[in-house]
């Protein structure tokens, strides 16, 4: 057989049903200088580590059938973020929970998961609105005069080039934080594959247009509170989201 004819033959597999676990899950302390490709690696190691029955990919590099919701970039943490976890069979979502806890490193923990049905769609297409934390001196006002602004034009650095971009209009919109604290600002922003604005480029904006220092902007704390779908202000956690 040709090599041409095995490829084809491999891509030309039968549908493999998956049993999703939609965990919800929260990261924090060293874990937060983990890149995304090595907290990848850090569920993946789990669920083998608990002999779970993991659903594989197909092809010549199987890999676990895992999606997040919306990559975690380096230093932030996250209080509400979300994973789908594939399984070949279906299975109890508060064993999978305690059994993927065991093995996950400090700082990193499944606080939920739900058994749902196959998605139509990866829950990665779903995420429109995400909502942050930030904490450092002064940046409430920092945030309100960002908000007060028309445009906040910084440079992104994307597949190799350099542009600028106005992120002003995927600011959505601040929301009442637990207390008047003048050193944290909590909001909401656009996020996903269509409108989505990184927390590095809104402190960048901060620096450029709100007074903020350099050394500020590098040590701000960035919190990521939770993920939503719809649109504002019509949104709801992703968890609530009905699967078809």
């Amino acid at each position: 057989m040709l090599q041409s004819e095995r490829e084809k033959m491999m891509t030309m597999q039968p549908h493999q049903t998956a049993y999703v676990q939609r965990c919800i899950f929260q990261r924090g302390g060293p874990t937060v200088f983990l890149g995304h490709l090595d907290l990848m690696t850090c569920f993946e190691r789990a669920a083998r580590r608990a002999e779970l029955p993991i659903l594989y990919s197909q092809g010549y590099n199987p890999r676990p059938e895992m999606v997040f919701a919306l990559p975690l970039a380096v230093g932030i943490e996250t209080r509400k973020d979300y994973l789908d976890v594939s399984l070949s069979c279906p299975y109890d979502a508060e064993k999978f929970v305690n059994e993927m806890n065991t093995y996950l490193p400090s700082g990193l923990q499944i606080l939920k998961s739900n058994a749902i049905p196959e998605p139509k769609d990866s829950i990665m297409s779903i995420v429109s609105v995400a909502s942050y934390r930030l904490e450092a001196k002064g940046i409430r006002k920092a945030m309100e005069d960002a908000f007060a602004r028309e445009t906040l034009i910084v440079e992104k650095f994307a597949k190799g080039k350099t542009k600028e971009v106005d992120i002003r209009p995927l600011l959505i919109a601040p929301f009442q934080a637990s207390s008047d604290d003048p050193d944290a600002a909590e909001f909401y922003c656009g996020a996903g594959s269509e409108k989505n604005v990184r927390p590095d480029l809104i402190l960048a904006s901060l620096q450029k247009y709100c007074g903020m220092e350099p050394r500020t902007a590098d040590n701000t704390r960035v919190i990521r509170l939770g993920l939503f779908a719809g649109e504002y202000p019509r949104i709801i956690p992703l968890e609530d989201v009905k699967v078809t």
